[in-house]
């Protein structure tokens, strides 16, 4: 299954994407940005299935809330590399 990140540059812009998302039904994970994507700060990430990318990109815009990179999860459970899309 492919899994992509959306990363947002605080805890709280991430909370309401993820907020709004959940009261649409959709269930997305948060977490800290990983180091290797990381561009310093206080960054976090949204992490969701392939198919949900449409609805997150939608929701962000529509709170008017940027979305500071979009990675598609590259690995498994040991070792995870990001791609950028």
């Amino acid at each position: 299954m492919d899994y992509y990140l959306a990363i947002y540059s605080s805890v709280t812009l991430a909370t309401r994407v993820q907020r709004q998302l959940g009261y649409e039904g959709e269930n997305v994970g948060m977490l800290h940005t990983p180091r290797s994507i990381s561009k310093g700060g206080c960054s976090y990430a949204l992490r969701f299935k392939k198919n949900k990318l449409p609805i997150v990109k939608k929701v962000s815009e529509q709170l008017g809330i940027k979305i500071k990179g979009i990675y598609k999860e590259i690995g498994n459970d040991c070792y995870k590399a990001y791609e950028q899309v």
